[in-house]
């Protein structure tokens, strides 16, 4: 019974493999599931065991690459920091170098973007991917809505904007350095990206420069 379940579980790792590299060939639309079976050296039926279709078989895909870094990111606990803003600025910057490292991640991030188009059977799994970013934007918010109960968000930026913002970075950089085949450094980009925005988010730039009254008494 043990052997069993270990093959069924090489089974499933191999389809998943292979959808992988299929989808990131071909694309998803034209990608068929007899091609993956024959990619993966299994029947159809095989398939069908592991997955109730195309749409399930993406999503565990998906859900594969991204749940190393959604554990990275929730073993964190940036809402219990004493300083929030420097959590999420340090963890996002980590996030991004686990994410470069990451070729898997890579990978089916490039598929999500660039290589699926979300219609017929597969516009469920876009309500799926669409419900992990609310739940992730959702915990961003969070962060910055602790953030301003603390008084470290800088008058002018709402939680929601705040959010947004950092999203609309992240998801920019990296959709321009995969559409562009990693034509930039994109570890320096977003280092130096994510030191501005957040050094404009409250009192983390505050904090590096001299408080007036103290240049006063040096004067």
């Amino acid at each position: 019974m043990r052997r069993t379940k270990e093959e069924a579980a090489e089974t499933r790792s191999a389809i998943l493999d292979a959808a992988e590299r299929m989808f990131f060939e071909r694309g998803v639309s034209q990608t068929s599931l007899s091609q993956i079976a024959a990619e993966a050296n299994v029947t159809r039926g095989a398939i069908y065991w592991h997955f109730s279709g195309k749409s399930a078989l993406f999503r565990a895909m998906q859900d594969r690459a991204y749940r190393p870094q959604e554990e990275f990111i929730n073993s964190q606990n940036i809402l219990s920091d004493a300083d929030p803003l420097a959590a999420l600025h340090r963890v996002t910057l980590e996030s991004i170098h686990r994410f470069v490292a990451d070729e898997r991640a890579r990978k089916v991030y490039t598929i999500l973007t660039l290589r699926c188009e979300y219609v017929g059977e597969m516009e469920e799994a876009m309500l799926c991917h669409r419900e992990a970013e609310d739940h992730m934007q959702k915990t961003i918010v969070a962060v910055f809505e602790r953030a301003a109960s603390l008084g470290h968000l800088r008058a002018g930026w709402t939680p929601q904007m705040a959010s947004n913002a950092c999203i609309c970075v992240f998801t920019g950089l990296f959709t321009e350095w995969l559409r562009t085949r990693d034509s930039f450094d994109i570890i320096a980009a977003a280092t130096l990206t994510f030191d501005a925005l957040f050094a404009g988010f409250g009192r983390a730039a505050e904090r590096l420069s001299p408080q007036p009254a103290l240049v006063a008494r040096a004067g």
